[in-house]
């Protein structure tokens, strides 16, 4: 297999989507100096739930609109709905748990029926020397950008999961059959890129230059 049946799993950012944000998770200063700091968001992404309570509490930021994915104001945290989850198991998919939640409106009226999204699959680092340099404008008459083109992400110590997540990264990688379950059963605030077609400016890049 290569990158090209894979792909980056996330959402459309659409602003008029329903956003809640986390009330309550907490930020764990490192033993070791000169460490990144461990937070909660992150636990709950990896599957991680040493130390939490449950069940998290999400309270609304902004937006209205209740999709199968919502985003909680921290990348690569979702929420999915009972029909997302319900496809996820009827498709047998892996390397994905859930964590019990609580959704409230800015009101304190509560919304049923959405689980946190945990990966559990993972594989090797990313090899940014592997993908393709490319220069773009975002603009017409803007500056010329340097990005990297190509998401290789270390398919030799990938588990076999559905869903996982690289070495030292927190963004979702999704098999083919995870794609085509999504478009099949058309979820709404979907967005997938294939790892061939992922395009990161090199300042979000480790070490660019």
């Amino acid at each position: 297999m290569n990158i090209e049946d894979f792909y980056d799993f996330g959402s459309k950012l659409v602003s008029s989507t329903f956003l809640a944000c986390a009330v309550g998770l907490k930020e764990f200063h490192p033993i070791v100096p000169n460490k990144h700091y461990i937070f909660d968001e992150h636990r709950l992404i990896q599957g991680d739930y040493d130390s939490i309570s449950f069940p998290v509490v999400f309270k609304q930021e902004y937006g209205k609109k209740l999709q199968d994915l919502l985003d909680t104001g921290w990348a690569d945290l979702y929420l999915i709905s009972n029909r997302m989850k319900a496809a996820f198991e009827d498709n047998h998919l892996t390397g994905w748990k859930t964590f019990e939640i609580k959704v409230f409106t800015k009101r304190g009226e509560e919304i049923q029926g959405y689980h946190g999204l945990s990966i559990t699959g993972r594989c090797g680092k990313i090899d940014y020397s592997k993908s393709e340099i490319i220069k773009k404008r975002l603009v017409p008459e803007g500056p010329l950008g340097r990005y990297y083109k190509g998401l290789y992400v270390g398919l030799d110590k990938w588990d076999g999961s559905d869903f996982f997540l690289p070495e030292k990264n927190f963004g979702t990688i999704i098999t083919s059959k995870v794609a085509d379950v999504l478009k099949k059963n058309k979820f709404i605030n979907i967005n997938l890129v294939n790892l061939a077609d992922v395009e990161i400016p090199d300042f979000a890049i480790p070490n660019a230059h």
